[in-house]
């Protein structure tokens, strides 16, 4: 399984909320509203390459063989429309930030980019049987279950949070504020729709 990192920045973003971002003397909720503006924000994006493969025994006849690639885009941000009024901590010029958890924004698993590696994948024949189109279903999901599980282990939500913390102290720094602290929540699973995966490889 292979990673690739592209953080994600977006200058129309950070020039858009620095325009409505109100002066340091506003109160706290005008602070929320402007940052709630944003909704969901992606700050970090990985493509993970998954190989799927396989070996079924046929008793009589050979053993079939399946080979293929699977990708998967995965953005990580977080969702503003959860920051509230008491996350912010406003005295002159410093301001204190908790923002919501870092969660998996987007997760993109697409069939057109499978690719079965035909010269590992057994051939119909005489002595040799193909995996039906329905096992290749489950072993594409399998292999998506794979890259659900190892989410956490991708290094994405610690990267999520650095590139984020980064794009609100721009924003905040053209504001006015010259002393800026972030912290996040934390979320215990942040996976994607797990137990729906789940259910459909035991069905």
């Amino acid at each position: 399984m292979k990673r690739y990192l592209s953080a994600v920045l977006i200058f129309g973003l950070i020039f858009c909320m620095a325009c409505n971002m109100p002066k340091r003397k506003n109160k706290r909720g005008e602070v929320v509203t402007k940052l709630k503006n944003s909704a969901k924000l992606a700050t970090v994006e990985y493509v993970v390459t998954k190989v799927i493969k396989a070996e079924k025994d046929n008793f009589i006849l050979k053993n079939s063989y399946f080979f293929a690639h699977t990708e998967a885009t995965i953005k990580a941000g977080i969702d503003l429309n959860k920051l509230q009024e008491d996350d912010i901590k406003i005295e002159d010029d410093k301001i204190s930030l908790t923002l919501p958890a870092i969660e998996i924004i987007n997760f993109s698993y697409p069939a057109e980019n499978f690719t079965m590696v035909d010269k590992y994948t057994t051939k119909p024949g005489l002595f040799s049987k193909q995996f039906t189109l329905a096992q290749k279903d489950e072993l594409y999901r399998q292999g998506e279950l794979a890259i659900r599980k190892n989410i956490e282990s991708l290094g994405i939500i610690e990267r999520a949070k650095i590139n984020t913390r980064n794009l609100i102290e721009k924003v905040l720094l053209t504001s006015g504020f010259n002393e800026i602290y972030i912290n996040f929540k934390e979320k215990k699973n942040i996976t994607t729709d797990m137990e729906s995966v789940e259910t459909k490889s035991k069905n």
